[in-house]
């Protein structure tokens, strides 16, 4: 029995074992576009067991670009800043390091790669047999690219609008709180079959605009809260959304703390 869940008749989701992160793929015109490609190198080989052609990285954490080395013959697209991350070796030594506890396979790093650099300003451009746009959405970390493919009816966000796990900003809150403006922009303009998560089955539009209501409330709240002088000691005083993450409660004292310190500097 397959993993995946069929989104369209050309788009399947398969989630990893591991944190449900996501392997989009999607089928046209001969080619065969993966998102995300991982975690464990046989969930990468499942989801492109009859050939991929071109892989797509939303952002460069660890969890998000391990199967690029096991798809040596497909052309890999990634925006300059994930491409910086992946080129100095930064999310490889992540790989490395973040994959230990879980004793994940590792094989195939030597083949982490960019090939092309995605035009993320919001212009069309041509991505394969795809049109699809392109849009920086920082916030979560600094290379993060949100797209379009209009043809497939689908918004790939990467590791932003999760319900199973509050925000994880580990870039600025700022800049989440502008993303999460320009999703619920995205979702209301296009109105996508369905808004595809780095971790977690994908949205119907619907519920990707409740969860990005949620998060700019939270986003907004850390912001009020650190620039009128909070301090980590008082994390409680900031609501977060119940999403049942493992770490929700650590992973909101650790964006206090961040955004605590933003805000002081």
């Amino acid at each position: 029995m397959s993993r995946a869940l069929d989104l369209t008749p050309t788009a399947r989701w398969w989630p990893s074992v591991l944190w449900q992160t996501t392997t989009l793929t999607l089928d046209g015109n001969g080619a065969r576009l993966l998102v995300d490609p991982g975690i464990a190198t046989w969930e990468t080989r499942e989801a492109a067991h009859d050939g991929a052609t071109h892989i797509l990285i939303t952002h460069a954490d660890w969890d998000h670009v391990m199967g690029i080395g096991l798809l040596p013959d497909t052309q890999v697209w990634a925006s300059q800043s994930a491409a910086e991350r992946i080129r100095s070796g930064e999310a490889r030594a992540s790989v490395e390091s973040e994959s230990r506890p879980y004793g994940v396979v590792l094989e195939g790093l030597d083949g982490m790669r960019v090939d092309e650099l995605v035009p993320a300003n919001g212009e069309p451009y041509q991505l394969g047999p795809w049109r699809v746009e392109s849009h920086a959405t920082p916030g979560h970390t600094p290379d993060g690219i949100t797209t379009w493919i209009e043809g497939a009816g689908l918004l790939i966000v990467g590791d932003h609008l999760s319900q199973h796990e509050i925000p994880f900003i580990y870039d600025s809150a700022w800049n989440y709180r502008s993303t999460l403006a320009l999703l619920t922009e995205l979702i209301e303009r296009h109105r996508p079959s369905h808004v595809v998560v780095g971790h977690g089955r994908p949205h119907a539009p619907e519920r990707a605009l409740e969860i990005a209501a949620q998060d700019a409330e939270y986003v907004n709240a850390l912001i009020a809260f650190a620039e009128a002088g909070g301090t980590p000691e008082r994390a409680d005083d900031v609501p977060f959304p119940d999403r049942g993450g493992h770490d929700d409660a650590g992973e909101h004292r650790s964006n206090v703390e961040r955004v605590c310190a933003q805000a002081a500097a």
